[in-house]
């Protein structure tokens, strides 16, 4: 199985999306990856929600520890303000971007589709497959969270010690990856329904990820306001106090 990862990683090829390319080539303009972050925070915020659905399907507690250990740490461990949520709402802020700004933004097909395609795949698909897709865009996450810092710092966006979430994600979520994958080594070894489950999540998750961001960056002229204030939807995760 980690061979296969290995070379799903490498076909992936993370440093040709054009959301990247353009992020270190600096043809991304300041205003277009604040706005396309800004969506990115709907992301972070709905992510916890999938895993916690899927612990809940899987019939074995050491099947489900990982999972609600993310889950825990994607709450801060008990302290909601080292939260996820808090933490890229604080990047937000040292990019420009107030809580009242974040409330402002429509949420995005681009993102609402990755959110989706999670959330029905941990809700009602194979649990391996679910647990694979969880893992890949952790372990995929783990890498582009170490470049996004380093273009932003790079830009001159924010100075290192500013630079709150991803540097924390750039080691934080190659644990988080490696806990998912030490619960399906065992099942992908030992049965081909059980490989080919893996690897359907493992293609799927690295898939709606990536093209996550590189829809983004094709939407990235975007700006989509709303004038419903408040709470809005499920889907973009309630993320401001007070909603």
């Amino acid at each position: 199985m980690r061979a296969y990862i290995a070379d799903l990683k490498r076909r992936c090829a993370v440093e040709e999306n054009p959301y990247f390319k353009a992020l270190e080539d600096g043809t991304f303009t300041r205003e277009d990856f604040i706005e396309t972050q800004v969506q990115f925070l709907f992301a972070v915020v709905f992510f916890s929600r999938p895993m916690a659905v899927l612990a809940g399907r899987l019939p074995r507690p050491e099947q489900r520890l990982s999972l609600l250990e993310n889950v825990r740490d994607e709450h801060g461990d008990g302290n909601l303000s080292l939260s996820h949520e808090r933490t890229f709402l604080t990047l937000l802020a040292r990019l420009g971007v107030t809580p009242d700004e974040v409330d402002r933004r429509a949420l995005w097909p681009e993102v609402r589709a990755f959110n989706t395609a999670l959330g029905g795949l941990c809700m009602a698909d194979d649990g391996y497959t679910g647990l694979a897709a969880l893992g890949i865009v952790e372990d995929l996450f783990a890498g582009i969270s170490a470049r996004l810092g380093r273009g932003i710092v790079a830009r001159g966006w924010l100075a290192p010690g500013e630079l709150v979430h991803y540097a924390a994600h750039e080691v934080l979520d190659v644990s988080h990856a490696e806990g998912f994958y030490k619960v399906i080594d065992g099942p992908y070894a030992a049965h081909p329904r059980h490989a080919y489950q893996v690897t359907q999540g493992l293609e799927l998750g690295a898939y709606v990820f990536l093209r996550m961001y590189e829809d983004l960056y094709r939407a990235r002229a975007r700006r989509w306001h709303r004038d419903v204030r408040g709470p809005h939807s499920l889907a973009d995760g309630w993320h401001l106090e007070g909603a």
